[in-house]
């Protein structure tokens, strides 16, 4: 059981504390880095590619060529250098964008932290998919957010059901929030034609999307890399990261992409947040960008990627029991699993990790009650002999409860 703290600071909070949620994922980070734990709960890059002498080469050249501005504050929108590397990569997916018109935070979470502080008051409604990432949720949801969920099938968001949704409701969104590529969590990608039905509907509808691209350029062929849906409109606010694509999480550089009065709304919220992003950080990017141009590291990454999804759906088709079923990724870093409606997967956690193992519940990645029968699990970290033991153990777990759940079936009759 969770120790009682006794918290006399109560009566001096602010209400919206009141409703303040951990994530789940953040929660398991403790156990699921133990070394004896085979851990597909969190969603870290695979950094062992990375040479520990690039990034000291990449440190060495910033200090070199400007060590005063790289250990100084810098302008709350970031270092143009480093934007110059972005824009470089946003044509890459057909994107048009300019420095001016990109805003560099401290990982794509603290984005999503921005877009909450200057969209939501109180009991706004926001749309997610269902499932949807719970880092978002947790950010709407702290800035007072009433969630509304669109359903989701192996194609991405049902744009019909966001369409009935829209109609149904009787408070205007103030934005729909997706992850078009590989989604975090269900795995799945929106096709091509769902995107520019999305597209239609939201100009139709006056309906803003956030636009959360983490994972691209991880697709695993060509047929999986579908136009960014900013490729097809200006109107969209588009997120993007360097943490799983380039290089570690640990430098915490994301960045942002609006139209103009958005951006500049974000920057003043992001001014009194943190004055700006890590100067050295940004410099030290900068210079390993310069060192290390990023589409032969993309490609790297998403066979690497790529080998070791092929890994766990091969372990979950020979360990898991029929009754199981899970999506099949085209990037990205996740499956996700569906379990019988009787397996609840938050309690089913304790006797997998007992087992060594480890995985998120399915329950943190929906606003309501729903999700209890899946789980979310992560190849991007463990190595493929790692995944395949791993998913033996979990395949043992969920086989045991399902036997333990008919055998008490059985029983009651």
């Amino acid at each position: 059981m969770p120790e009682f703290i006794f918290d006399k600071w109560t009566e001096v909070y602010a209400k919206k504390t009141r409703s303040l949620q951990s994530s789940p994922i953040r929660d398991l980070f403790s156990v699921a880095s133990r070394s004896d734990i085979i851990s597909f709960a969190g969603g870290m890059p695979y950094t062992k590619p990375i040479a520990a002498e690039d990034i000291v080469a990449a440190t060495q050249q910033a200090l070199a060529k400007n060590k005063d501005a790289s250990l100084q504050y810098c302008s709350t929108d970031g270092h143009r250098g480093l934007k110059k590397h972005i824009i470089d990569f946003l044509k890459a997916e057909n994107i048009r964008a300019h420095e001016d018109g990109i805003l560099i935070t401290m990982g794509a979470q603290q984005a999503l932290d921005l877009i909450s502080k200057i969209f939501i008051d109180s009991g706004s409604v926001v749309l997610t998919e269902s499932p949807s990432y719970v880092g978002a949720l947790n950010a709407f949801a702290n800035a007072g957010a009433r969630i509304e969920t669109v359903a989701m099938d192996n194609n991405g968001l049902q744009v019909s059901a966001l369409k009935e949704k829209l109609k149904k409701l009787k408070k205007k969104p103030k934005f729909l929030y997706t992850v078009p590529n590989f989604h975090n969590p269900a795995g799945v990608t929106l096709s091509a034609k769902r995107r520019h039905e999305l597209i239609k509907l939201a100009e139709a509808e006056d309906l803003l999307i956030i636009e959360d691209n983490a994972y691209s350029m991880l697709g695993f062929d060509e047929s999986s890399n579908y136009p960014a849906l900013r490729s097809l409109s200006d109107n969209i606010v588009y997120l993007g990261t360097f943490s799983k694509i380039l290089f570690s999480p640990g430098i915490r550089l994301g960045w942002v992409l609006a139209p103009k009065a958005i951006l500049e709304k974000l920057a003043i919220v992001k001014q009194s947040s943190d004055l700006c992003t890590a100067t050295l950080n940004q410099h030290i990017a900068n210079e390993f960008l310069n060192l290390k141009p990023w589409p032969k590291r993309a490609k790297q990454m998403a066979k690497i990627y790529e080998q070791k999804k092929n890994v766990m759906i091969e372990s979950l088709k020979k360990y898991f029991p029929r009754e199981a079923s899970w999506t099949k990724p085209k990037g990205g870093f996740y499956v996700w699993v569906k379990l019988p409606y009787f397996v609840d997967t938050a309690q089913m956690l304790a006797e997998a990790i007992n087992e060594k193992v480890a995985y998120v519940p399915g329950a943190g990645f929906f606003p309501n009650s729903e999700g209890k029968n899946y789980m979310r699990l992560s190849y991007c970290l463990p190595e493929p002999k790692e995944i395949e033991e791993g998913i033996k153990r979990l395949g043992k777990v969920v086989k045991s409860r399902i036997e333990l759940y008919r055998s008490f079936s059985k029983y009651r009759r």
